[in-house]
Protein backbone atom coordinates (compact mmCIF):
# COMPACT_ATOMS: atom_id res chain seq x y z
CA UNK A 1 0.00 0.00 0.00
CA UNK A 2 1.33 3.62 -1.03
CA UNK A 3 0.59 6.24 2.00
CA UNK A 4 0.77 9.59 1.33
CA UNK A 5 0.34 11.99 4.32
CA UNK A 6 -2.00 14.86 4.56
CA UNK A 7 -5.82 15.03 5.44
CA UNK A 8 -8.45 16.65 2.98
CA UNK A 9 -11.97 17.75 3.73
CA UNK A 10 -15.03 16.45 1.76
CA UNK A 11 -18.68 16.60 1.43
CA UNK A 12 -20.75 13.46 1.43
CA UNK A 13 -24.28 13.84 1.20
CA UNK A 14 -23.95 17.45 2.83
CA UNK A 15 -22.22 16.50 5.14
CA UNK A 16 -18.65 17.65 6.04
CA UNK A 17 -15.52 15.69 6.76
CA UNK A 18 -11.93 15.23 7.63
CA UNK A 19 -10.85 12.28 5.44
CA UNK A 20 -7.81 10.77 5.39
CA UNK A 21 -5.54 11.07 1.73
CA UNK A 22 -2.73 8.39 3.09
CA UNK A 23 -2.77 6.93 6.46
CA UNK A 24 0.77 5.09 6.83
CA UNK A 25 1.87 4.99 10.65
CA UNK A 26 -0.14 7.49 11.79
CA UNK A 27 -2.65 9.55 11.11
CA UNK A 28 -6.54 9.81 11.38
CA UNK A 29 -9.87 9.08 9.53
CA UNK A 30 -12.95 10.45 10.72
CA UNK A 31 -15.65 8.08 10.16
CA UNK A 32 -19.16 10.65 9.93
CA UNK A 33 -23.02 9.61 9.11
CA UNK A 34 -23.96 10.08 5.83
CA UNK A 35 -28.37 9.63 5.16
CA UNK A 36 -28.00 10.24 1.82
CA UNK A 37 -25.97 7.29 1.15
CA UNK A 38 -27.92 4.67 3.71
CA UNK A 39 -31.09 5.99 2.00
CA UNK A 40 -30.03 4.27 -1.15
CA UNK A 41 -29.07 1.05 1.03
CA UNK A 42 -32.58 1.07 1.92
CA UNK A 43 -34.07 1.59 -1.47
CA UNK A 44 -32.50 -1.48 -2.24
CA UNK A 45 -34.32 -3.43 0.15
CA UNK A 46 -37.74 -1.29 0.28
CA UNK A 47 -37.89 -1.95 -3.75
CA UNK A 48 -36.43 -5.42 -3.94
CA UNK A 49 -34.39 -4.81 -6.70
CA UNK A 50 -31.03 -5.05 -7.06
CA UNK A 51 -28.64 -2.62 -7.91
CA UNK A 52 -24.45 -1.87 -8.11
CA UNK A 53 -22.61 -0.47 -5.50
CA UNK A 54 -21.29 2.02 -7.90
CA UNK A 55 -25.06 3.44 -8.90
CA UNK A 56 -26.05 3.21 -5.45
CA UNK A 57 -23.12 5.39 -4.36
CA UNK A 58 -23.24 7.73 -6.99
CA UNK A 59 -27.12 8.71 -6.01
CA UNK A 60 -25.95 8.77 -2.34
CA UNK A 61 -23.40 11.41 -3.81
CA UNK A 62 -20.36 9.73 -3.22
CA UNK A 63 -18.72 9.45 -6.97
CA UNK A 64 -17.48 6.20 -7.93
CA UNK A 65 -14.64 7.17 -9.48
CA UNK A 66 -13.38 8.50 -6.39
CA UNK A 67 -12.82 5.04 -4.71
CA UNK A 68 -12.11 1.95 -6.07
CA UNK A 69 -12.74 -0.95 -3.08
CA UNK A 70 -15.53 -0.60 -0.27
CA UNK A 71 -14.76 -2.97 2.68
CA UNK A 72 -17.55 -3.27 5.95
CA UNK A 73 -16.92 -3.93 9.57
CA UNK A 74 -19.93 -5.17 11.68
CA UNK A 75 -19.87 -3.27 15.15
CA UNK A 76 -18.45 -3.96 17.63
CA UNK A 77 -15.50 -2.04 16.07
CA UNK A 78 -11.90 -2.11 17.18
CA UNK A 79 -9.14 0.03 15.80
CA UNK A 80 -6.74 -2.51 15.19
CA UNK A 81 -8.97 -4.64 13.69
CA UNK A 82 -9.60 -2.28 10.71
CA UNK A 83 -6.28 -1.06 10.61
CA UNK A 84 -5.05 -4.85 10.38
CA UNK A 85 -7.50 -5.54 7.27
CA UNK A 86 -6.70 -2.57 5.62
CA UNK A 87 -2.86 -2.69 6.83
CA UNK A 88 -3.27 0.96 8.01
CA UNK A 89 -1.00 0.14 11.17
CA UNK A 90 -1.11 3.57 13.83
CA UNK A 91 -4.33 5.26 12.29
CA UNK A 92 -6.75 6.59 15.17
CA UNK A 93 -10.17 6.12 13.66
CA UNK A 94 -12.17 9.16 15.23
CA UNK A 95 -16.43 8.82 15.30
CA UNK A 96 -16.43 4.74 15.31
CA UNK A 97 -20.12 4.17 16.47
CA UNK A 98 -20.78 2.08 19.34
CA UNK A 99 -24.16 0.17 19.75
CA UNK A 100 -26.39 2.40 17.81
CA UNK A 101 -25.20 1.20 14.52
CA UNK A 102 -24.73 -2.11 12.62
CA UNK A 103 -20.95 -1.28 11.32
CA UNK A 104 -18.76 1.23 9.05
CA UNK A 105 -18.29 0.97 5.42
CA UNK A 106 -15.32 2.25 4.66
CA UNK A 107 -14.21 2.95 1.04
CA UNK A 108 -10.79 3.51 -0.66
CA UNK A 109 -8.60 4.49 -3.43
CA UNK A 110 -5.44 2.76 -3.96
CA UNK A 111 -4.93 1.57 -0.71
CA UNK A 112 -5.85 5.32 0.76
CA UNK A 113 -9.04 5.77 2.65
CA UNK A 114 -11.08 7.76 0.78
CA UNK A 115 -14.48 8.06 3.35
CA UNK A 116 -15.47 5.94 6.05
CA UNK A 117 -19.41 6.17 6.42
CA UNK A 118 -21.53 4.85 9.46
CA UNK A 119 -24.01 2.13 9.24
CA UNK A 120 -27.20 2.19 11.23
CA UNK A 121 -29.88 0.41 8.86
CA UNK A 122 -30.23 -1.71 7.01
CA UNK A 123 -27.32 -4.02 7.96
CA UNK A 124 -24.64 -4.74 5.42
CA UNK A 125 -23.31 -8.16 4.58
CA UNK A 126 -20.13 -8.08 2.67
CA UNK A 127 -16.92 -10.74 3.09
CA UNK A 128 -14.41 -8.87 1.74
CA UNK A 129 -14.51 -6.05 -0.47
CA UNK A 130 -16.47 -5.09 -3.24
CA UNK A 131 -16.10 -2.44 -5.94
CA UNK A 132 -18.35 -0.34 -8.25
CA UNK A 133 -19.74 -3.22 -10.27
CA UNK A 134 -20.85 -5.41 -7.35
CA UNK A 135 -24.18 -6.31 -6.97
CA UNK A 136 -26.26 -5.23 -4.17
CA UNK A 137 -29.42 -7.01 -3.23
CA UNK A 138 -31.99 -7.46 -0.48
CA UNK A 139 -30.88 -10.73 1.82
CA UNK A 140 -33.45 -12.70 2.34
CA UNK A 141 -31.49 -15.61 4.33
CA UNK A 142 -32.60 -14.38 8.01
CA UNK A 143 -36.50 -13.96 8.14
CA UNK A 144 -37.68 -10.54 9.58
CA UNK A 145 -33.93 -9.03 9.70
CA UNK A 146 -33.27 -6.45 7.46
CA UNK A 147 -30.21 -6.43 5.63
CA UNK A 148 -28.58 -6.03 2.09
CA UNK A 149 -25.98 -8.51 1.01
CA UNK A 150 -23.10 -7.17 -1.62
CA UNK A 151 -21.38 -8.79 -3.63
CA UNK A 152 -17.61 -9.70 -3.08
CA UNK A 153 -14.69 -8.99 -5.32
CA UNK A 154 -12.02 -10.55 -3.04
CA UNK A 155 -10.34 -10.66 0.47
Amino acid sequence: MTFRRGLKSAALGGVAALILVGCGSGGAVTVVDDPKLESEFDTVLTTGQQRSLGEITEAGGLDSDSWDRMYYFSAPLLMSEINRSLGTEGVVWEGLPGDEAKGILVFTSGGDVVTAVIDHKPAVLLSGYATADSMVGPDQAIADYERVAVESRGH
